[in-house]
């Protein structure tokens, strides 16, 4: 009788032991979800001691924008010194915000273009409980654009981000208006998935299986998106918009294979990659001044001026 007991009793301990890993791992998938996607998570802890000056000393215009998600969010808009109809938009990365963008900013200020520099939502002064990863914010970017179309029905626009700011703008080209010029993308991902998994397995040890999928159910839930769509494999695929690609062969954040996977995924016959020799995520800049400002803003040059 002993042994038929034991029998019956096993598989409910089994059944009890499973319900109980699946909801451990419920919680803990849901803990790393919240670390990567929830504002004042871990991009809270990104981009310290950054120089704002420019930023906090050049008067500018606050825009808003209602997103149909019920979000305030905001940018701004720093005219340049004699009018133009050129202007463009600087797109921060992750754990960043438009404010600590300063230096791009005043690098195409310099040039002599208007700025509009946005605030993606769950960063800087923009609402939102979750971040995009670029995304989400592709509809919020092409609203931007809108409005700078409102604003001035003569202009003309370039797109410029770094990093998740950067797969953001290769992200919005399908939805880009017909007068945007040109994109550069400074160390931008191809996929979130694909960075996700590099951050899980560089920073946690952990398999991007079975925690991508069931997070990407909690961004479904919560954030509203589903991540796993996000690839430039699809927004780059037709893209004919020229294309500028940056980054560092010593990246250790957004791994620089993504940098020939987005050149590659980019069918359209005008686009460039400069790999920077030396450095890191984001470093491109500080790396070479001189030669990162001469390269974007030849590029820029090149493409403000050409006519269709």
């Amino acid at each position: 009788m002993d042994k038929v007991k034991q029998k019956r009793v096993w598989p409910r301990v089994l059944v009890v032991i499973l319900i109980i890993v699946i909801v451990a791992s419920g919680f803990a998938v849901y803990y790393l979800f919240n670390f990567a996607f929830q504002r004042g998570g871990f991009a809270s802890q990104q981009g310290a001691n950054v120089n704002t000056e420019f930023y906090d000393k050049t008067p500018s215009q606050t825009w808003t924008q209602k997103t149909k998600d019920g979000l305030l969010l905001k940018a701004h808009y720093f005219a340049a010194a004699q009018p133009t109809d050129k202007t463009v938009v600087v797109v921060h990365g992750y754990g960043s915000s438009a404010r600590k963008m300063s230096s791009y900013i005043k690098m195409f200020h310099n040039d002599g273009y208007n700025v509009l520099a946005p605030d993606n939502r769950a960063f800087g002064k923009s609402q939102g409980h979750y971040v995009g990863y670029g995304w989400l914010d592709r509809i919020d970017l092409a609203n931007w654009m809108k409005q700078l179309n409102e604003y001035n029905p003569h202009a003309e626009i370039g797109m410029f981000g770094v990093s998740m700011g950067a797969a953001e703008v290769m992200y919005t080209l399908p939805l880009a208006p017909k007068n945007v010029k040109f994109a550069i993308a400074d160390c931008g991902y191809a996929s979130i998935n694909a960075e996700l998994a590099y951050q899980l397995k560089t920073m946690f040890k952990l398999p991007s299986f079975p925690i991508l999928p069931l997070a990407n159910v909690y961004s479904k839930i919560l954030a509203k998106y589903d991540f796993q769509r996000a690839n430039t494999k699809q927004s780059l695929h037709k893209n004919q918009i020229p294309l500028f690609i940056i980054h560092g062969d010593k990246d250790q954040f957004v791994p620089t294979k993504f940098a020939y996977q987005n050149y590659r995924n980019n069918d359209g016959k005008n686009k460039q990659i400069w790999i920077v020799k030396g450095a890191g995520h984001a470093q491109a800049r500080s790396m070479d001044p001189e030669e990162y400002q001469h390269r974007t803003q030849a590029f820029a040059e090149q493409w403000f001026n050409s006519r269709p």
